[in-house]
């Protein structure tokens, strides 16, 4: 089971963390970038940082990192200017960043370092539901990888330009977060084991309806979709129909839910008939 918590500051991390950091411009941003940098450099880890920056301004994002153009010089430190980073970017730029992360963790491993750790920084301002629901798309890609790569990643998103709401969103799919961020203690990732399943884990009510329906909305399917439920504390009526949606939305492809508690159970049973999509939900598992 991979680790779900809060940070005040973005080291202390291991593999397959997948973290949030909301930073409020170029100053705070460096003053979490360099210490999960430093973090990595003593653990033998390779470090590559993506953005749409330029090379150079990645460079100098780095400058207060111990010994950074030695890093360069041999290696174990990489940066990279890409396409504007996550959500705005296309599904076959998308495929091609997911390929450079699989390839650089493979080639750390093959320099002789422990894995791989990722710094990507995004700059596009993030503010509709339609914003949220493809970068929250393309966060649960990644979290894929992280899942099951020896990578620990941090993402960072200047949180002057994200609405509220994509924030939540964001956080959300984030097993790991800042703790002064939103829905504290609720969320969804990647299941470690098995592929095309995900963990969902906290409470689901009122207050996190609407990211959890932006996170199921963005869900990669890839066949028959999972959900484990045994994180999961409550879900209110609301969050089964949410379930309900993405049924339908998958649809011929089955929904599965393993460890459904009684009371969700209960719901779908009795939702079967006001809500069709529900025939197709398997519950308890």
């Amino acid at each position: 089971m991979r680790r779900t918590s809060t940070l005040t500051v973005p080291v202390g991390r291991g593999w397959h963390d997948h973290a949030c950091w909301f930073h409020t411009g170029p100053d705070d941003w460096r003053a979490a970038l360099v210490p999960f940098a430093g973090e990595g450099v003593a653990r033998r880890e390779g470090l590559l940082y993506l953005s749409d920056k330029t090379e150079d301004e990645l460079a100098d994002d780095l400058r207060a990192l111990p010994h950074r153009d030695e890093l360069l010089r041999t290696g174990q430190l990489s940066v990279m200017s890409i396409e504007p980073a996550r959500g705005s970017a296309g599904g076959q730029v998308l495929a091609e960043q997911l390929a450079l992360i699989r390839r650089a963790v493979e080639g750390a491993v093959a320099a002789g370092y422990s894995g791989l750790r990722l710094m990507v920084e995004s700059a596009p301002p993030v503010q509709s539901r339609s914003d949220a629901e493809r970068f929250v798309h393309t966060e649960l890609l990644v979290d894929e990888l992280t899942a099951r790569l020896p990578l620990t990643l941090l993402c960072g998103y200047d949180g002057r330009f994200v609405d509220r709401r994509a924030a939540a969103a964001l956080a959300f799919v984030h097993p790991v977060r800042q703790h002064s961020t939103f829905g504290v203690g609720t969320g969804l990732y990647a299941d470690p084991d098995d592929e095309n399943t995900w963990r969902v884990y906290g409470e689901l009510d009122l207050a996190s309806r609407e990211v959890f329906e932006i996170a199921l909305d963005a869900l990669p399917v890839h066949g028959d979709l999972h959900l484990r439920l045994d994180e999961l504390g409550f879900i209110d009526v609301g969050g089964v129909h949410a379930i309900a949606a993405l049924a339908e939305r998958i649809s011929p492809r089955r929904l599965v839910l393993h460890d459904a508690p009684t009371a969700l159970r209960r719901i779908l049973e009795l939702s079967r008939d006001e809500f069709p999509a529900m025939r197709r939900v398997v519950a308890g598992v």
